[in-house]
Order: C-alpha cells, then sequence, then structure tokens
C-alpha cells in the first residue's frame, strides 16, 4: 500500500492514509527492544509504521530518565535537534518508499493522470483512489486499469473529477456494470480499442466516451449504421483503434469525418471507396497506412487519395506507371504500413526513388528485377516500415548493389552457394527499419569476409539440413533474425557439430516405423520466428522423454496409424502453438484412457484414413469438432454422405484432395462443392453428370481440382463451361489416340488446381484452332515424340507460360 504524508506535519509526526491507518492500528506482539536504527527495522518489524511507534516509545522513556540531566546537556541540544530532525526527514523518506511500494499500481495511474507526483493534486488523488478500492473493482470487473488511465491521461487537476465522472458512466453504485459496458462486451469491443482511440482525453473522456458510444450503439443498445457498414467492408474496431490512436477528446468528430468519406448517407460506398478497391486497396490496407493518424485521420486519408486519383476518380501519373511498369499498389501499401500523417510524403519519396519524372523506371528497380528480386519480396521485408520507408529500401539496396550497379558481395556469395534471396525475404519478413542491419548480421553468421561459408552453413549442410527449412521455421524473425537462427542453431547442434538429442529423437527411425523429417517440422514450425527455439523445445517435451522414448501422447498417434507427415499437415502453420496444438488434437482423438474417442472413430468408419483427415483439415486443428458435427450429425451430414454413398462415386481421398487448403471454411466449402455436383433428393446434378457421360470418374476430377479448396465449387463450374460450352474437350477427344479423360488429368493437368480454366484453355489453343483442328505445334509434337514425351512436354509447356502471363 502507498501513504500519503500531510503537507502538516512536523518533523517529528508522520500521517498516514486512512488505509494506512486502519492496517496498523492492530495489536501485534510485543518483542525485545532491539537496537532501534534506521539501518536494520526490517529485521524486528513488518513494517516501517510499527517501527516508527516503537522508536517513539523508547524515545519517552529515554526521556523521562534523563529529565536531570538537561542542564548539563544544554551545550548539545542543538546538535541533538538537528540530528532529530535529519532523523525525521529519513524516516519520511522511508515512509514515502514504503508507501509507494505496498501501492505501486495506485502510484503508477496516479503519475499517468496527473503527470507528476510530489503535487497536493497527486497525494490527494492517491489516497482516494486507495481509500475507495476503485483500481480493484476495475480488475475484479475484468478492466485493465491502464486502459483507464491511457483515457484519462493527463487531466492532471480535474484528474479526480474525470476518473469519478467516468468511472460513473461504467459503474453503477453498487459496483456492477452499466449498460455502456455490458453492450460493449456484447459486441466484443474490447476497451482497449476504446482507450487507444480516446488516449488522452483527460477532462473530456465522459464527453468523448458518450458521444463515440451513441455513433455506434442506439439507445437499445443495438448497432448503427455505422458499425454495420464498417463491418461489412471488414474493418472492425481494432483497425479502426489503429487509425484514431490518440485522437482523444476529437475521436468522435475524427470517427464521423472518416466514415462520411467512406460511406454515403444512404451507406452506400463512396467513389473514394470505390476507386481504391478497384486499385486492390481495400480498407483493411489503407487502415494499415494510416495507422496512429489520430484526430486528422480524414485529412491524412484524403492527401493519400488525392495523390493517387484527380478529382473526376482518373488515376494520376502515379498509379498508371505503378501499374504499366506492373508494380502493385498492394505492395506499396505493405511498405507504408503504419506511416500515418506521413503517408502521402512517404509514398511520394519511394515512388520517386523508384521512377524518373518521365514515369521510367529508376537504376533501383531496374537492377533488382534484373537479379530476381520483386517487389513482392521487398514489400515483404519492409512491410511496415512506414514513413522510414525511403530510408529502409535505399539500405538494402546499397548492401546488394554499389556505386556503379554491381552485385556486392554479399549478392554475389549468397547467388554462388545457390540461396536465394526469396529464402531471406522470407526470414526478414517485417524486419522493416532494420532490414539492412538484420540482413547484414545473418549474412555474417553464413559467411566470412571472404565469402566462404561459416561453420554454421558448414555443419548444416553436413548434416542435410536446408536453408530452406530453416527459413521457414525463422520465417517473420525480422530483425531478431540472426539471434533467432544462432538460438535454433545451437539447439539442434553441438559445439562439435554433431545433432543434439533434440533433433536426433525426432529423426531418427524406431523399430522399422519413419521417424519425423525436417520438412515435418518446418511445415509445423513455419513461421515461429524469434520463438523458434522454444517453439522447437516445446513439442520435443511433448513426443519425447530424456530417454529418447516417444510419450504415450505420441505413441497414442503412431498407434492409430497416424504419421509424422499427417501430423505435420494436420498443424501445418501452427508455429509457436505448434505443441499445444497438438495436445489439442490429442484431447479431441483420444479419451482419458487412451482409447480413439467417437470422433475419430467416426471419420475411420466413414473411410478416412488418418492422411485423408489431416489433409482435408490441413492448418485448421479448430475445425476438426466443427467439421465432426457437419458430416456426422444432424441434417447436414447429407453433404458428405451422398458423396461417399454412390457406387463408383467420391472417396473420403478424392474430396480431402480437392478440399485440401479450406481450413476453417471446410464445412461451407464441401456443402457448396455438393450442391454443385448433387441435388437435393442426393442425385448427381446434370453438370456432374456431363463428365461421368465423357468419361471423367471422380478420381480424374480429384486430380484435376487438387487443392481447389474453399474455390472448388466455382472452379469445377468454370471447368465445365470451357470444356462443353466452348466445346473444347470434344477437340481433344477427336484425337482419342492421343487424348483421353484419363490421359488429360492424370498427365498433363494433374495438380493445377485453381488454375485449370486457364491452364486447360491455354491447352487447347496450343494444340487446336478454334474449328478443332490441329495446330502445327502439336502436329510437331506427335510427329516427334511418343505419348509420354508428348504429356511431358505439354506438362511443362502449360505450367510454364500459365506462370508467366499470369504474373
Amino acid at each position: 500500500m502507498a501513504s500519503v504524508r500531510t503537507r502538516s506535519a512536523s518533523p517529528k509526526s508522520v500521517s498516514f492514509s486512512p488505509v494506512l491507518e486502519r492496517k496498523y492500528s492492530v495489536n501485534r506482539e510485543s518483542v525485545e527492544d532491539p537496537e532501534l536504527s534506521e539501518a536494520n527495522w526490517r529485521r524486528y518489524f513488518s513494517d516501517f509504521s510499527s517501527y516508527l511507534g516503537k522508536e517513539r516509545s523508547k524515545r519517552s522513556r529515554d526521556a523521562r530518565n534523563t529529565l536531570s540531566k538537561q542542564g548539563s546537556d544544554s551545550r548539545s541540544s542543538a546538535m541533538e535537534s538537528l540530528e532529530a530532525e535529519s532523523s525525521a526527514g529519513k524516516r519520511r523518506r522511508c515512509v514515502d518508499v514504503v508507501s509507494k511500494r505496498l501501492h505501486n499500481e495506485e502510484t503508477k495511474f496516479a503519475k499517468s493522470v496527473i503527470g507528476r507526483d510530489g503535487t497536493s493534486e497527486f497525494d490527494q488523488f492517491l489516497d482516494f483512489l486507495i481509500r475507495e478500492k476503485r483500481l480493484e473493482i476495475l480488475k475484479r470487473n475484468g478492466i485493465n486499469p491502464a486502459n483507464m488511465s491511457s483515457i484519462l491521461h493527463r487531466a492532471r487537476a480535474n484528474a479526480a473529477k474525470a476518473f469519478k465522472e467516468l468511472y460513473d458512466l461504467w459503474f453503477d453504485t453498487e459496483g456492477n456494470k452499466t449498460q455502456y459496458l455490458k453492450t460493449l462486451k456484447a459486441n466484443r469491443i474490447n476497451l482497449s480499442s476504446i482507450s487507444s482511440i480516446l488516449s488522452k482525453a483527460g477532462a473530456n473522456a465522459v464527453k468523448a466516451f458518450k458521444e463515440l458510444y451513441d455513433l455506434w450503439f442506439d439507445q437499445n443498445g443495438k448497432k448503427t449504421r455505422y458499425l454495420i457498414k464498417l463491418e461489412e467492408s471488414g474493418v472492425d474496431l481494432v483497425r479502426m483503434s489503429s487509425i484514431l490512436h490518440g485522437a482523444g477528446a476529437n475521436a468522435p468528430k475524427a470517427f464521423k469525418e472518416l466514415y462520411n468519406l467512406w460511406f454515403g448517407q444512404n451507406g452506400k460506398k463512396t467513389q473514394y471507396l470505390i476507386n481504391l478497391e478497384e486499385s486492390g486497396v481495400d480498407l483493411v490496407r489503407m487502415s494499415s497506412i494510416l495507422s496512429g493518424v489520430g484526430a486528422n485521420a480524414a485529412k491524412a486519408f484524403k492527401e493519400l487519395y488525392d495523390l493517387w486519383f484527380d478529382t473526376e476518380g482518373n488515376k494520376t501519373q502515379y498509379l498508371k506507371t505503378l501499374e504499366k511498369e506492373g508494380v502493385n499498389l498492394s505492395n506499396v501499401s505493405s511498405i507504408l504500413g503504419k506511416a500515418g500523417a506521413k503517408a502521402t510524403k512517404a509514398f511520394k519519396e519511394l515512388y520517386d526513388l523508384w521512377f524518373d519524372q518521365n514515369g521510367k523506371k529508376t537504376r533501383y528497380l531496374i537492377k533488382l528485377e534484373e537479379s530476381g528480386v520483386d517487389l513482392v519480396r521487398m514489400s515483404s521485408i519492409l512491410s511496415g516500415v512506414g514513413a522510414n520507408a525511403t530510408k529502409a529500401f535505399k539500405e538494402l539496396y546499397d548492401l546488394w548493389f554499389d556505386a556503379k550497379e554491381n552485385k556486392t558481395q554479399y549478392l554475389k556469395t549468397l547467388e554462388e552457394n545457390g540461396m536465394s534471396l526469396a529464402i531471406m525475404s522470407s526470414i526478414l519478413h517485417r524486419a522493416r527499419a532494420n532490414a539492412a542491419k538484420a540482413f547484414k548480421e545473418l549474412y555474417d553468421l553464413w559467411f566470412d569476409q571472404n565469402g566462404k561459408k561459416t561453420r554454421y552453413l558448414k555443419t548444416l549442410g553436413k548434416e542435410g539440413i536446408n536453408l530452406s527449412n530453416i527459413s521457414s521455421i525463422l520465417g517473420g524473425a525480422g530483425a531478431n533474425a540472426a539471434k533467432a537462427f544462432k538460438e535454433l542453431y545451437d539447439l539442434w547442434l553441438d559445439p562439435e557439430g554433431n545433432k543434439t538429442q533434440y533433433l536426433e529423437h525426432f529423426i531418427k527411425n524406431k523399430d522399422g516405423e519413419e521417424g519425423f523429417t525436417l520438412n515435418n517440422l518446418s511445415g509445423m514450425l513455419s513461421r515461429a520466428g524469434v520463438n523458434a527455439k522454444d517453439a522447437f523445445k516445446k513439442l520435443h517435451d511433448m513426443c519425447f522423454n530424456e530417454k529418447g522414448e516417444r510419450t504415450e501422447l505420441l505413441d497414442d498417434f503412431y498407434r492409430e496409424g497416424f504419421k509424422p507427415s499427417n501430423l505435420s499437415c494436420m498443424l501445418c502453420g501452427s508455429g509457436v502453438h505448434t505443441s499445444s496444438n497438438l495436445k489439442k488434437l490429442h484431447r479431441v482423438c483420444f479419451n482419458e484412457k487412451r482409447e480413439k474417442t467417437k470422433l475419430l472413430d467416426d471419420f475411420y468408419k466413414g473411410g478416412f484414413r488418418p492422411c485423408d483427415l489431416c489433409s482435408i483439415l490441413s492448418g485448421s486443428i479448430d475445425s476438426l469438432k466443427i467439421f465432426h458435427n457437419f458430416c456426422f450429425i444432424g441434417e447436414t451430414k447429407k453433404n458428405l454422405y451422398d458423396f461417399l454413398n454412390k457406387e463408383g462415386g467420391f472417396t473420403a481421398s478424392n474430396l480431402s484432395g480437392i478440399l485440401h487448403g479450406a481450413k476453417s471454411n471446410i464445412c461451407s466449402a464441401l456443402k457448396k462443392f455438393h450442391d454443385v455436383c448433387f441435388d437435393e433428393t442426393g442425385n448427381a446434378t446434370q453438370l456432374l453428370d456431363d463428365f461421368y457421360k465423357e468419361g471423367f470418374r471422380p478420381k480424374y476430377l480429384s486430380n484435376v481440382l487438387s487443392m481447389a479448396g474453399n474455390n472448388a465449387s466455382t472452379i469445377l463450374r468454370n471447368f465445365h463451361t470451357s470444356c462443353f460450352k466452348e466445346n473444347y474437350l470434344n477437340h481433344f477427344f477427336a484425337e482419342e489416340k492421343l487424348f483421353t479423360p484419363k490421359n488429360l488429368s492424370n498427365k498433363v493437368l494433374y495438380g493445377v488446381g485453381i488454375n485449370v480454366c486457364h491452364i486447360f484453355e491455354e491447352l487447347h489453343d496450343l494444340c487446336f484452332d478454334k474449328a478443332g483442328n490441329k495446330t502445327e505445334y502439336l502436329n510437331n509434337l506427335i510427329k516427334d515424340n511418343n505419348r509420354r514425351e508428348i504429356f511431358s512436354i505439354l506438362y511443362k509447356k502449360v505450367r510454364r507460360d500459365s506462370f508467366y502471363s499470369l504474373g
């Protein structure tokens, strides 16, 4: 607890706050009188006030016993007085220290709101907080006091009044939440978002809070049109609070001004928003750029918009040049994240670094592209650098190219060792302003001054550890990349370069059963970043004991047919949450007796193998229970039943191949795909029947639609259009000796997934003209190659051509 010393206290008397007086007024057991010195009081007393009381009693006894000596001691009275004052001063300082330690949280809160301690306002406000126990009530209701202090920051002399007004708005006389807090909680609006927006509202906190609340909710606690439209556009209050951070007392006005720029009175998107979205910049990206702009949000938004579009909504030279040169505005917006009020200036500076006055690429862009470094990778590294974008970009460029535009030793060495900048950009993702420094630190760990591999890379190579696996795990380490790399290396390899038990336990094969590969491990731990070491160690300790024996948890999975590759697929991208997600998966699949649960048994009986289950739910462990209920309980189970219970129909393996990648959308993806393939009675639709009549089996369609995921239904519809309405399929099958449904799906179109329509049309135009006649290209292929070679050539050709045309 903290104590408050009154200003009227004499040098020999100290007054405590009411809370301290109550606390220290209790009777305590007597102890033998120790030597009372300020240096050793803690050895005998539980608190300082007890010591003070004891010392006062001692001084009273001493005074009575030495009354007769007063005359002879008169010569030393002046010295004693000075010593007494000095001692009292020390005691007061000790009391202040003790009180602040006892009420550290209240002291910090008061400092944030008042501005500084040592004033009468501070003392009074602190005493109020202690006496009324208001912070305890806040915490009891799940409210972080820091959120309130952020809003009241620098209320100064009005602190107590502002605090009480805001508190009374949030709580009734009995300490229960009012309608304001209840409505916010019911709509999952966090007070941290509110406090971010209203930060430093100070004495105007209540007025600003109420005005903002009334903009968002009506008298019945229902969302107003403002909130509804924002949420429909993907902008939640977390993003809005990021933009309006620190708007304070002007928050309601700033919010409304920004909203009115985006939406008209009828709730429809304004031209501002329409033009931005057509250029690939939605409100999510824009909110990232404008983060922290505060009360000037509307002004900052309009300035940036006016740089990109003219008064008639046409693109300016800036946007035209970017598009002409293939530079995506989304990449630029990624770099400018959190530029805030300086966004317009930062964009213009970056543009001028990339293009000259005539819109031609400068040497910076030309050299980067020649070296295979596109702006996608550059924006990944510099993501969120904001107002320092130009400086950070140039520093990184100067590390890679010298004044004569030649590659520096850094870039040459990387290329000579087969390391792409793609690997580096993955690790350095979001290094921001520290990108150049982080790059150099990581490079210096890998290569010496002569460009020779250091022991780190030599040892990794000797042990067969690929840098692509390392980069996957360290993805997003950013400015701390070198530190994260070294920590992970030291966990895997000892000083002599041998595998440690942590790595050895995973990759060794035991009793003929396969161990984990580095691809399995990097898949699960992908983007663990700076926490890679801890994430790996936690996963190890969950899977193996000190002797390297499998734990019961891992053994249960092996017993039921789960392989390391299956677990890696299910836990793909878990990163720092890998161990907790593995434990969660175990709880769903096994009971306390280590027997498989009904959930797992239902999937097995439905024809799902562990590999099928893990593939269809890859990276979405939280959807396992939901997907089970969708497939096996209630009316929705027909969505799976119609696929699996037809003779010669789809298998669980076919579906898992098609819907892989749907993740949390797996239920809706399955339903949409079902509705394309089957009618309400469970019979095949005309669309599916058309494919069946032409000889396409479910397995063939699965090969073509591989990993279509959430887009499976749309892609199948579009593929049907290309095959039948355009008559392309008949052109292929007219060459029946070469093209069959099996050959097309298994040899040429295998695994194209979401790109199937584009690639199929490219393949058709490569082999046939509009009338269905063979092209010269196909005739030459048939003349010079056998069937196997033809398929191999076409397989590579359509993928390569499509890559460039789509890129």
